[in-house]
């Protein structure tokens, strides 16, 4: 695979979960709107505080309540950069730092530092974490831990220098009896508590960003995945696909193999359109190419393309087995049959009845992806193909729905007993353009 369509898949992936990023964005603000409003009233019922005091702090609440609407708002409308989502964790860390730090202009007797700093009311930086989570991008995960140790930080530096303030470290003997002794002060701040706070987030921040990063790697798999599995469904039958989707097969590189090699193409397709108009023809062909396609898949055979009235499949590719030859015989049986209860519902319809021709032969072939980076197709070439492709041909000569070749046969006596063969009819030897010696040839004909 060339950098250029290298470069494309990238840029598919990108925007795929930049599309995921933004969902993840509202969902995250809308979880955390809807939270900070139950905060809110249970604020508002259960605050002791009373007067300016009491409606500040609910409107340090509401604040948040705003924020997370705006980033449901901005995210909705598609307005969500890095830079801002970015911006939008560091405000909010900052901005909770400072109503744990500041308290109300209104309060006469703010919270003492212990109080302040206690490390329950840390907890709620947490929700920016878990917000952050849900962009699945690790680097804003990252970037969130970073911005609450930076918050955090900066609160245990606010209170260091407030007056009559000290920590352990003040101490004259640094014993746990003297540690529990200061504790009691609200002015005390043991700074143990920092460094495993701050210890913690590093942890959880570092914990949750490899989370997201392996979700995201499991999101680009399945994308991955599915993207071989379309691919591969376009040319092969369902249990095909599931082994080489569910395996490392390639079946891009060239080899060479024999296989079965099936053409079928409407007789009189252009009578029948003389009187019909572009939407009947469509839907004439996709009548015509889902009931024979039926046939090739549920026969373990490979779509190679429809062309136009025609159609061309294989059976061997990419791997071949000893029921191939067998399983195309069955199928072009299967599509005439198809066919022939397809017409029974066009004639009750008025509508005129739908003939084939079919041609089957079997040798070896060049199989591979063809084509260049712009445009791959996976397909056979070769002289068998070439061959089928007049054996087709020859269904209006013989006036017969199937010709197969003598090859076709022997191969499926070779592989054992194939009760089918019993319909066919020996053709002779027919004369094949670019072939020097006549092709025995048999056939098939309800007439």
């Amino acid at each position: 695979m060339s950098d250029e369509v290298q470069n494309r898949l990238q840029a598919r992936n990108e925007a795929a979960f930049a599309e995921e990023e933004r969902r993840g964005t509202m969902l995250a603000a809308k979880v955390r709107t809807v939270a900070l409003v139950f905060v809110l009233l249970w604020q508002a019922i259960d605050s002791p505080e009373t007067g300016p005091t009491y409606y500040f702090n609910l409107l340090e609440i509401f604040v948040f309540v705003i924020l997370g609407g705006f980033q449901y708002w901005v995210a909705r409308k598609h307005h969500t950069g890095r830079t801002l989502q970015y911006f939008f964790v560091s405000v909010d860390c900052v901005l909770l730092a400072a109503v744990f730090s500041l308290g109300s202009p209104y309060n006469n007797d703010p919270l003492p530092p212990a109080i302040a700093m206690d490390t329950t009311r840390f907890l709620y930086f947490f929700l920016f974490l878990m917000q952050a989570s849900f962009s699945f991008r690790p680097s804003l995960v990252v970037w969130c831990g970073m911005s609450i140790i930076l918050a955090r930080f900066g609160m245990w530096l606010w209170f260091l220098n407030k007056p009559n303030v000290y920590t352990n470290l003040d101490l004259q003997e640094q014993t746990v009896d003297a540690w529990l002794q200061a504790g009691s002060d609200l002015n005390f701040l043991f700074l143990g508590y920092a460094a495993t706070e701050l210890l913690v987030v590093s942890i959880v921040s570092a914990g949750l960003a490899i989370v997201v990063a392996r979700s995201r790697r499991l999101v680009l798999n399945l994308l991955s995945t599915e993207r071989k599995r379309a691919s591969l469904a376009r040319y092969f039958s369902p249990n095909v696909v599931n082994q080489l989707s569910n395996s490392n097969a390639s079946v891009a590189a060239a080899k060479q193999q024999d296989v079965a090699v099936l053409f079928a193409d409407i007789m009189g397709f252009t009578k029948l359109c003389e009187n019909s108009s572009a939407e009947e023809i469509i839907d004439l062909l996709r009548g015509y190419h889902e009931r024979l396609g039926k046939a090739v898949f549920e026969n373990q055979g490979t779509l190679d393309k429809y062309i136009g009235d025609g159609l061309m499949a294989t059976f061997g590719t990419p791997d071949p087995s000893p029921n191939d030859p067998a399983n195309a015989l069955n199928c072009a049986f299967e599509m005439i049959q198809a066919l022939n209860n397809w017409n029974k519902e066009r004639h009750l319809s008025g509508l005129e009845p739908i003939n084939v021709g079919i041609g089957l032969h079997w040798g070896p072939v060049v199989a591979g992806d063809m084509g260049n980076e712009r445009r791959l197709e996976y397909g056979v070439i070769g002289d068998t193909v070439n061959i089928a492709s007049r054996i087709e041909h020859l269904t209006r000569e013989l006036d017969a729905q199937l010709i197969v070749s003598d090859e076709l046969v022997r191969a499926i006596q070779k592989n054992g007993k194939a009760p089918s063969l019993n319909r066919l009819t020996l053709a002779g030897y027919q004369e094949i353009r670019g072939r020097a010696s006549g092709l025995k040839v048999w056939k098939y004909s309800t007439a």
